[in-house]
């Protein structure tokens, strides 16, 4: 999967040395973590938060920052998709509090270059604008599921663990996300089609 801008920079074998170090104070270990991992991070945010996503996204990663600099838990693995996966579980609280607070989400914004997220050719950001769309009308757990195990790579047994779900579990509901999310992206396809033959109707 090389390439794949979902991914944080490469595991370097100082990941977890800047965690240890971070929490015992040294800023310039927390900078580079930040550097390395952040901008993967609110990627994460972004597509679990859906359509709270704006503005929020940010405030999610330093919430995941701070949980993972005062947790006594190490990384088994990859610090990066640890770290993504407690940014995931801050986006569900946030999803989770907004919830409780009866508050409304924002419009869409749609894709774009600009707060992190990768630049692409016009012709790809159709569909990463529709995937975004499509995910943004996902349950926040699916969205989770999907995030975690088909963006970031990660597996189940980790996304189970990430989540708090059974294995069982998480396979059941990366399944049933699957297809609501081909439905969408199906039904989305076939609107289109449908615009652009008005359209064409209306100019000839």
């Amino acid at each position: 999967m090389d390439g794949n801008p979902d991914r944080a920079a490469p595991q370097t074998a100082s990941d977890r040395d800047d965690l240890l170090a971070a929490r015992d104070g040294d800023h310039d270990a927390g900078r580079r973590l930040v550097s390395r991992h952040g901008p993967a991070m609110v990627r994460t945010a972004r597509r679990v938060l859906g359509r709270y996503a704006n503005g929020d996204g940010e405030d999610v990663v330093q919430e995941a920052f701070i949980a993972a600099l005062t947790t006594g838990a190490l990384p088994r693995g990859d610090v990066g998709a640890w770290l993504r996966a407690v940014t995931a579980r801050k986006a569900l609280d946030a999803l989770r509090g907004a919830a409780r607070r009866g508050e409304q989400p924002l419009a869409f914004a749609g894709a774009g270059g600009a707060g992190g997220e990768p630049a692409v050719e016009p012709a790809a950001r159709l569909d990463v604008l529709a995937l975004r769309q499509c995910l943004a009308r996902l349950s926040p757990t699916d969205r989770a599921v999907l995030t975690l195990v088909d963006l970031e790579g990660q597996s189940m047994a980790e996304a189970a663990e990430a989540l708090g779900l059974t294995r069982v579990a998480i396979r059941l509901r990366a399944v049933r996300a699957r297809r609501k999310l081909a439905r969408l992206l199906r039904a989305g396809r076939m609107e289109s089609r449908r615009g652009r033959i008005s359209r064409g109707q209306e100019i000839g």
